[in-house]
């Protein structure tokens, strides 16, 4: 599995991210373009791109040779290597992307911040709910989030998104645990889910690093 991060929180769009657009799908675009907020715009474009780039890296096959599928509330297919999976998430300046090609695979970030106890009882399973409440105090956000994340890449990997009875659902249990692995990076809880993600690699990039791949395959082509 190789997982990829990427810190981007840029309010400007220029002439570069309107020539990255066109490497995405025409649905794609639409999704990104309808973002008011060009922060969150630019955000959206360059979580696509990175899977784009990883996959084409991976599979070795070009850009303009990948097709995905997706439908109303079922998880992005990659037509074009049906046995590459990947599993994107980005929120506040920040994105999360893992792809793999031995088996499914879910990806969750979430921005470390004030944590919404109230929900638990309606989303974590009574073990997760003593595992965060039995915390020392400077931990019970962390693991709050631990869960929070841990609950959405699972459900991803499975493909049902947070559709899933959550509160029945234990990811601390032996049986789900060791698909998961946890981590915070640069103010941000991270999680990916798959097979032996411990041995994962992950590398950091840039939005300059996207810009470059992506340039320089314009002016190869």
């Amino acid at each position: 599995m190789q997982v990829y991060h990427l810190s981007i929180n840029s309010p400007s769009w220029d002439e570069i991210d309107s020539q990255l657009l066109t490497y995405v799908s025409t649905e794609r675009q639409g999704k990104i373009l309808r973002y008011v907020n060009i922060s969150d715009r630019k955000l959206s474009l360059y979580a696509a791109l990175i899977v784009r780039m990883g996959l084409s890296q991976m599979t070795g096959l070009p850009i303009a040779e990948l097709f995905f599928s997706a439908k109303a509330n079922h998880k992005p297919m990659f037509l074009s290597a049906p046995n590459y999976d990947f599993s994107i998430s980005h929120t506040h300046g920040f994105v999360l992307c893992c792809i793999s090609s031995d088996g499914a695979v879910g990806a969750d970030t979430e921005k470390l911040k004030d944590a919404p106890f109230e929900i638990m009882r309606q989303v974590f399973h009574p073990t997760e709910i003593q595992y965060v409440q039995y915390a020392p105090p400077s931990q019970k956000e962390l693991r709050f989030f631990e869960i929070w994340t841990r609950k959405e890449a699972y459900t991803k990997q499975m493909g049902t998104g947070l559709v899933l009875d959550l509160p029945s659902c234990n990811t601390l249990s032996p049986s789900i645990s060791p698909s998961l692995r946890t981590w915070i990076q640069d103010g941000y809880m991270c999680c990916i889910c798959g097979k032996n993600p411990p041995l994962c690699k992950i590398e950091k990039l840039s939005a300059e690093d996207i810009r470059r791949y992506f340039i320089d395959n314009i002016k190869d082509s």
